[in-house]
């Protein structure tokens, strides 16, 4: 077990552990929403900004030891679908998910950045890909819990 720590190295470690920190407190942020307890969300928005500074370090890394153009491209959805988030939430403060013009854009982005995460994962170690890509289906399993009482109620609406 404890093998998946010593055979990759520490930047990569770092990238993968940041990757699970990613999607778990995407899936926080989530569940807070459900409850109503935007002090929480703000939080765990705050801790899941912070993670831009180790991928930043991850990626610097990436660049001096020459890893693939694919990964690189990850890398920059990832900064992309941060540093959008920190702008419409953070700093210009815009309710941008109300708007499907807007909205649906982000949506495609943050899977893109999503998908980076397992891929980048999977290429340092299948273990890890497989550790990071179950991070994912909690988020996913949180995404449907936050619109739990949505999707039931339209559900019973189309009959």
């Amino acid at each position: 077990m404890f093998s998946i720590f010593t055979r990759v190295s520490i930047f990569d470690l770092v990238f993968v552990l940041s990757a699970v920190l990613f999607n778990l407190l995407i899936t926080g942020i989530f569940i807070a929403q459900k409850h109503g307890r935007p002090k929480l969300v703000k939080i765990f928005g705050i801790l899941w900004l912070s993670l831009g500074i180790p991928l930043l370090i991850v990626f610097i890394n990436s660049l001096i030891v020459g890893r693939e153009l694919w990964i690189m491209v990850y890398f920059g959805f990832i900064f992309l679908y941060m540093i959008l988030e920190l702008f419409l939430d953070y700093i210009l403060h815009i309710e941008f998910r109300s708007k499907p013009l807007l909205h649906v854009p982000y949506i495609i982005l943050e899977y893109i950045a999503l998908f980076g995460l397992i891929g980048i994962s999977f290429a340092i170690d299948p273990i890890w890909g497989y550790i990071v890509t179950v991070s994912f289906w909690l988020l996913l399993a949180g995404l449907i819990y936050l619109y739990w009482d949505r999707l039931t109620k339209k559900m019973r609406r189309g009959r």
